[in-house]
């Protein structure tokens, strides 16, 4: 799943919602992501329904057509949309390597170890493929 453009959306807490509950669980209707969605937050099912059209228009979603309703899936991973995401906000702020290395450091104090380690085991495998 590649990011689906340069310039990545604001997201607003309900969309980040149907995000995560898609990334968890594959493709949902908009009635399936009510059910889920009212479980944590009090929001309408036309509310639900908006959001993933929003993200759709965002073509963070792809929808297929099933009987009498679509079906929504997301069309980028969570990691490229938070990497685009913090892209966005270093280049926003036209940081210099040295900033954005010191933002990705602060960060990072507030993730596990395993998160450390994977940031660390992929941080090796990228300069293992520059350096060939």
């Amino acid at each position: 799943m590649g990011a689906p453009s340069t310039d990545s959306p604001s997201l607003g807490e309900l969309e980040i919602l149907v995000l995560e509950n898609l990334w968890a669980n594959g493709e949902l209707s908009a009635k399936d992501m009510h059910e889920l969605v009212a479980q944590a937050r009090n929001a309408s099912a036309n509310s639900v329904q908006a959001a993933m059209e929003r993200l759709y228009r965002k073509n963070l979603l792809s929808r297929s057509k099933s009987s009498h309703r679509y079906l929504y899936k997301a069309k980028v991973s969570k990691s490229d949309l938070l990497g685009n995401l913090i892209n966005d906000l270093v280049t926003r702020f036209q940081a210099d390597s040295s900033s954005s290395a010191a933002a990705i450091i602060n960060a990072a104090e507030t993730i596990n170890d395993e998160a450390l380690d994977a940031l660390e085991a992929e941080i090796r495998r990228r300069r293992e493929e520059r350096d060939s």
